[in-house]
């Protein structure tokens, strides 16, 4: 690399730094060239100071390119680099970006380099509206996934022998039926100690009702087993309150857990309860629903 490409490159790190530093209030760690694998610079993000665990990989790109007629910038790259970064980029656990700046004017825009429509076959497209700025912290942090908050979430194990009604023969809505009126028999409560968990007849029709999808009616019959360990190993601060509007009275609180399985993948599984406060004997609940938070996200939280 020359002198004129090393100094051109180095401006293009330096208003990425700035960016990251001043206006998303970030950490930037640069990478020595001599180990560059299509990554020129990390961001570890943070929120009110506090390192929130998602990581930002960054390829920085300094040209004099300016956008084509489909408002796409053509950040060139040499075919069989592009082809070892492609997959490098798709092995890092977190956000993989490329930035553009502008040499002449260091205007910063990006793009998501796991994204197919931005790959050419020697080139990598950036859209120029896709300003790389304060604005863009937010959305980018969304392409780091829901894994930095799943590696704190509690973790509670199941068997086979916590879904019995799996393996009955009868049709899986009519076990789990009776399994969901068995768990209200046997008198649950929260930290097996705490506050009363009731199961209603309003539970099993909300998850129930004709509005929700087949599938995702199944996802919660499936769960159901998963509810006595969740509920059991909770303590007071894994309650977390879900928020109405503003001044209203908190009517639903829920428990996330990851949940593993012998019998399939580990799951984050969330139990949604209605709060109630009784007079004579103070805080309970009842069950609403339970479902997979994640279902819509891929292998590391993205949508």
């Amino acid at each position: 690399m020359g002198m004129d490409s090393q100094r051109t490159g180095q401006i293009g790190v330096n208003v990425v730094e700035r960016i990251v530093l001043q206006e998303w209030g970030g950490r930037w760690q640069s990478i020595d060239s001599i180990n560059d694998d299509g990554v020129d610079g990390l961001v570890f993000l943070e929120s009110r100071g506090i390192p929130t665990g998602q990581i930002v990989f960054v390829q920085v790109k300094c040209t004099k390119k300016t956008p084509k007629g489909n408002g796409d910038i053509a950040v060139p790259i040499e075919r069989q680099k592009l082809l070892m970064n492609i997959d490098r980029w798709r092995r890092v656990v977190g956000a993989a970006i490329l930035v553009h700046v502008n040499s002449s004017t260091l205007e910063a825009t990006w793009v998501n380099l796991r994204n197919k429509n931005a790959i050419g076959n020697t080139q990598v497209f950036v859209p120029a509206t896709s300003l790389f700025n304060k604005l863009a912290k937010k959305t980018i942090a969304q392409l780091c996934g829901t894994i930095h908050r799943d590696f704190l979430m509690r973790k509670v194990k199941v068997s086979s022998l916590d879904f019995p009604y799996l393996n009955d023969k009868r049709h899986i809505q009519s076990a789990a039926h009776d399994f969901y009126r068995d768990l209200g028999l046997s008198k649950m409560h929260l930290g097996k100690s705490g506050a009363v968990v009731n199961f209603t007849k309003e539970g099993w029709k909300h998850i129930t009702r004709q509005s929700r999808a087949r599938s995702v009616q199944l996802q919660s019959f499936q769960l159901l087993g998963t509810i006595r360990k969740i509920l059991e190993s909770a303590c007071d601060s894994d309650v977390k309150e879900i928020r109405p509007k503003k001044d209203s009275i908190v009517e639903q609180v829920y428990l996330i857990a990851a949940v593993s399985f012998t019998f399939r993948q580990t799951a984050v599984v969330k139990l949604v309860l209605w709060k109630r406060t009784d007079p004579i004997i103070g805080v309970n609940y009842s069950f609403h629903t339970i479902y997979e938070p994640r279902r819509r996200r891929d292998i590391i939280g993205v949508l």
